[in-house]
């Protein structure tokens, strides 16, 4: 299932988006929002994709003073988190 919430913190706004998805282990969550990166390059073969995504979200929330995070208990939850 995925989540979202919006949430205001101080002079902030931070939005979360979490699912129950796979998650992505802690040693690899550094590097996600690197160009072509996949987490499971078995996986991603099978499914296809570039691991372009995460980087294109990565420079639009810099072009626009965004912040995005990523939060993760491996096999459990993943949480992407915006700072406005």
């Amino acid at each position: 299932s995925v989540r979202l919430s919006v949430t205001p913190e101080s002079e902030k706004l931070l939005i979360r988006v979490s699912d129950t998805g796979p998650g992505i282990p802690e040693s690899e969550q550094a590097r996600i929002f690197q160009r072509f990166y996949r987490s499971d390059a078995s996986r991603a073969r099978a499914t296809g994709g570039y691991g372009l995504g995460l980087s294109i979200a990565q420079s639009i929330a810099d072009a626009h003073k965004i912040r995005i995070q990523v939060d993760s208990e491996y096999e459990h939850w993943i949480c992407f988190i915006l700072t406005f």
